[in-house]
């Protein structure tokens, strides 16, 4: 199957005839759903609108039975209706997601992003290649004015791009300068505004010799971004064109060039290696970071120092009674406590970047969601209120919910969402939520308490409370741009999950961003069937952050924002063992001290 350009159902290399536009169109609602029962009412408005013919159930199951006889030669033995099946409430297509070049694609690009990670850029940008081959035009072309289909199609152009712009990390961290202007150039133009593949080709021109192309480009680019949206180029480009004034980008050195894209206790042993280098700090190293979801990703030249404190004034330390506990080596007397209620925010300079590039890229019309996971204890929570308190101080509202309580009612979360919005904003609110009142029912803040027995949302029609509730907040973002944020997603509800899952289908290009923790997902597992919360966390379109255990370095921090005196290298490393780099272990053994 190929949606890439027109959409194309293949039996090897013979093309099947999939019939009128309307009957393809099916296909398509089929095929952006894969694997997913779509409810019969739903494709209903969605094939016909607000003209539906007299009897649209039966042509319904006629256009099924049409595509079913079209697909037959794909089908495995059994009959043409091994592909497309009829599963309560709906219609659902069982293909195997490979057999998708769209999925194909997005498989290869999270591959990628792996091999990045652990810094194998060749075989990156291989795979990043085959992806961008696969490409053959705007996706499902001819059905672009069906919603969903021009939404999945909008959302895998922001893939592509976003792949377009790691294969250009991979070939700048391999030195290969010429190859990344050349492919960027076209896309520029294209995209004027979009800033890290804005940096990315200015870095590609100064490492070729033409520093007044790349500096150019630069204030077209902001010319481009005043006029358009208003705004000045963000930070990160601007450090971009700052160094190549000051003629500190590296040219072409492979050393120098690569792409760094690690993480938890790595990036802290890699920030000790360069010290050593270079002790008076005379390096001219450029780390070009641009590896989250999209314009605004993370373009940096910080360097996370060991030991290093994030900058953020209203974090404090933990209560101390006593010293670092004996069973560390260190002696109670060892100093005097700080009167201090928590622990420092630590060691998560590069996940604090990423998270906050990715928050600015969502609130400026580019949403998406992000999660935090890891063990109990890590640190999801104090990571994404610093998140948070920087989307607060830039002027934009949060929505904070906890997911706790599995046992409370269907769509419980998004009911307290609905309720924070409906008193912060209770005019908006009031008038976007009217024509969906009594479908909601005791959803809506502005339901009278008596009336709520009575318009409780069917139980066989979830996605018309779930499309509702989207309607909502999405109306809700395009006014004035805000940040859910979930805490422990692994204890909502399955309605609320699935409600959250229809959300991220339609967050490109609506200034909303959804932050979410969660325990880690299970592994995959061919006996264990994947839930919700899995495909949630596991989809291309979540931005997914796993944070381990603080470095011995940042323990070492830790231990001195508590302590007023020296601790030795052994005690620390005792530390950081027995807590595992985890802050809550960490409390509780300074607190038995």
């Amino acid at each position: 199957m190929r949606v890439f350009g027109t959409m194309v159902a293949l039996h090897g290399t013979r093309e099947l005839s999939l019939g009128a536009p309307r009957h393809r169109a099916l296909l398509g609602l089929l095929v952006v759903r894969l694997n997913q029962v779509v409810p019969v009412p739903q494709l209903i408005e969605e094939l016909w609108g607000g003209r539906p013919p007299r009897r649209p159930t039966a042509a319904l199951h006629t256009y099924i039975c049409h595509l079913r006889r079209a697909l037959s030669f794909g089908a495995r033995p059994g009959g043409p209706s091994m592909l497309v099946r009829h599963q309560a409430p709906g219609y659902v297509l069982a293909l195997d997601p490979d057999e998708v070049d769209a999925h194909r694609f997005e498989r290869l690009v999270i591959q990628a992003r792996r091999d990045i990670a652990v810094q194998d850029y060749r075989v990156a940008q291989d795979r990043l290649g085959a992806a961008l081959a696969l490409w053959r035009g705007v996706p499902y072309l001819e059905l672009v004015d069906y919603a969903p289909m021009a939404e999945e199609s909008a959302r895998l152009e922001q893939a592509r791009l976003t792949a377009v712009e790691l294969h250009a990390e991979t070939s700048l961290a391999l030195g290969e300068n010429d190859a990344v202007v050349a492919r960027l150039h076209p896309e520029a133009q294209r995209y004027p505004t979009r800033e890290c593949l804005i940096a990315y080709l200015m870095t590609g021109l100064y490492r070729l010799g033409r520093q007044a192309d790349a500096l150019r480009l630069f204030e077209r680019t902001r010319a481009h971004l005043a006029e358009e949206l208003g705004v000045d180029a963000g930070a990160e480009l601007q450090r971009i064109h700052a160094a190549i004034l000051r003629q500190e980008l590296p040219f072409g050195d492979r050393a120098a060039t690569r792409v760094e894209v690690t993480a938890g206790e790595d990036r802290a042993d890699a920030a000790a290696s360069r010290q050593a280098e270079h002790p008076t700090g005379g390096g001219h190293e450029d780390v070009v970071t641009c590896g989250t979801r999209s314009a605004r990703s993370a373009l940096s030249d910080e360097r996370a120092e060991p030991g290093a404190v994030a900058a953020v004034p209203h974090t404090t330390g933990v209560p101390h009674s006593a010293g670092v506990p004996n069973s560390a080596g260190v002696p109670n007397s060892a100093g005097v406590p700080h009167p201090l209620t928590s622990l420092p925010f630590v060691g998560r300079t590069y996940e604090l970047a990423v998270l906050g590039a990715w928050a600015d890229a969502a609130l400026s019309g580019e949403g998406g969601l992000a999660a935090v996971t890891g063990q109990p204890g890590i640190g999801k929570t104090e990571l994404t209120m610093e998140v948070t308190r920087g989307a607060r101080e830039a002027g934009h509202e949060v929505i904070g919910v906890s997911c706790r309580g599995k046992d409370g009612p269907a769509y419980g979360v998004w009911a307290r969402i609905l309720r924070q919005l409906s008193h912060t904003r209770p005019e908006a609110f009031r008038m976007v939520s009217a024509r969906y009142s009594r479908l909601l029912g005791g959803l809506l803040s502005d339901v009278p308490s008596g009336a709520v027995e009575d318009v409780q949302p069917p139980l066989q029609a979830p996605f018309l409370v779930e499309d509702a509730v989207c309607a909502i907040l999405v109306a809700l973002a395009r006014q004035k741009p805000f940040l859910l944020v979930l805490d422990d997603l692994q204890s909502a509800d399955y309605s609320s999950l699935n409600l959250l899952h229809l959300l991220t289908c339609r967050l490109p290009e609506v200034p909303l961003g959804v932050l979410v923790t969660s325990a880690d997902p299970r592994p995959a597992s061919e006996s264990t069937p994947q839930t919700a919360l899995d495909h949630l966390l596991g989809s291309a379109r979540t931005l997914t952050l796993r944070l381990g255990g603080l470095s011995e370095q940042a323990v070492a921090a830790l231990v001195a924002t508590h302590v007023d005196a020296d601790v030795d290298a052994e005690a620390t490393l005792a530390l950081h063992k027995r807590s595992g780099g985890s802050p809550y272990a960490l409390r509780r053994l300074l607190s038995l001290a």
